[in-house]
C-alpha cells in the first residue's frame, strides 16, 4: 500500500501562507502532510568538514547554505571528494564533498546528511526526491503551483478558478485534525497527543465509549489512529502510549497490531515492549519537520 496520489498546493493556515504536499493512498486516505516551506530533505549542498568526531566516527559539516550538517564517516567515499587533504586518512578537517539532507533537524541540531557522489540535475528539489523515493510507479500529482506543473513529472495542472485546490481537498480541516491535541475514535473513545521536548506521550481514553465498548476494542482502534497520526504529524523520537488496561496476552496482540499498522510507514518504526507500568514504548526515525 504505497503513495498513489499527491496534492501540491498553497493556502493560508493560522494566518500563515503555506505550501504543502499531501500524499494519499489508493483509498484517498491522507498519509503525509509536509510543509514545503520548512523541509530541507532532498536538497544537495557542498559540505566542508568542520570537525571530525573520532569518538563516534562522524563529522560535523559546514553546508554551503550556511547551515550545519552531520554525517557518519563510514558513509563517505573519498575518491568522490571535491577536495581532499590527505590520501592516507578517510576524512580530514577542511575536506569538501557533496551531501544530500536526509533528515530535517530537530531544534538546533545539525541536519543529518547522506554522501552524494555527483551533483544532481539542476532542477532537482524536494518534489523530485519525494517522487523517486516514496511514490508508486503509477503515481499522480495534482498541483496549482507553476514550479511543479513545469516539472518533467506526471503532473495534472489544476486550473479551476471557482474553487481552489486547497478548498477542494479541505486542507484547512486536514491540518486542524493533524494539529489537534485530541483525536476521536469511531466508538466514542479518543487519544490525546502530548508532545514534549524529550518525547511524545499518547493517552488512550474511553471517553464517550465508557461502559459501551470493551477496552481491547478501543485499544485496537487507537492503534490504527496512532499509527496514522505519527506519520501525518511527522512525530519522531521516543513515543510512550498509555493504553487501556488489558491482559498480558492482549498486550502482545497490541504489539503485533501496531507493527502491522506501521508496515508501510516511510519512517522506520520500532515497536518495543510494554513497561512494568503498562506503557508501550515506540521509537520512530525523524524525516521531515513538523507541519507548524
Amino acid at each position: 500500500m504505497g503513495i498513489k496520489k499527491v496534492i501540491l498546493t498553497k493556502g493560508q493556515y493560522q494566518k500563515n501562507d503555506m505550501r504543502v504536499l499531501v500524499s494519499f493512498d489508493d483509498s484517498d486516505k491522507a498519509l503525509d502532510i509536509i510543509n514545503l516551506d520548512k523541509t530541507h530533505v532532498g536538497e544537495v549542498y557542498e559540505a566542508t568538514v568542520e570537525k571530525v568526531l573520532k569518538d563516534i566516527d562522524s563529522s560535523i559539516l559546514n553546508l554551503s547554505n550556511g547551515e550545519k550538517g552531520f554525517i557518519e564517516n563510514r558513509k563517505l567515499f573519498p575518491e568522490n571528494f571535491l577536495f581532499r587533504h590527505s590520501e592516507s586518512k578517510l576524512v580530514c578537517q577542511g575536506d569538501k564533498f557533496l551531501v544530500e539532507i536526509s533528515q530535517d533537524r530537530k531544534g538546533s541540531k545539525p541536519f543529518s546528511c547522506h554522501f552524494v557522489k555527483e551533483a544532481p540535475k539542476e532542477d532537482h528539489d524536494f518534489i523530485d526526491y519525494f517522487v523517486s523515493k516514496y511514490m508508486d510507479d503509477d503515481y499522480e500529482i495534482i498541483s496549482d503551483l507553476s514550479e511543479v506543473i513545469e516539472k518533467d513529472l506526471n503532473v495534472r495542472a489544476y486550473t479551476d478558478d471557482s474553487v481552489s485546490l486547497w478548498q477542494l481537498y479541505d486542507i484547512t480541516k486536514l491540518l486542524d485534525r493533524a494539529t489537534s491535541k485530541v483525536v476521536h475514535l469511531k466508538n466514542g473513545g479518543n487519544i490525546v497527543i502530548e508532545p514534549t521536548e524529550a518525547l511524545t506521550v499518547i493517552d488512550v481514553n474511553t471517553s464517550k465509549s465508557n461502559g459501551k465498548a470493551k477496552p481491547m476494542d478501543t485499544n485496537l482502534l487507537a492503534v490504527e489512529a496512532i499509527a496514522s497520526q505519527l506519520r501525518l504529524r511527522s512525530i519522531s523520537g521516543i513515543i510512550i502510549i498509555d493504553f487501556l488496561k488489558v491482559s498480558k496476552e492482549e498486550e502482545q496482540l497490541l504489539i503485533s497490531s501496531f507493527k502491522e499498522q506501521c508496515k508501510y510507514d516511510i519512517s522506520k518504526v520500532a515497536v518495543h515492549e510494554f513497561t512494568h507500568l503498562g506503557l508501550l514504548e515506540i521509537t520512530r526515525s525523524r524525516l521531515f519537520s513538523g507541519i507548524i
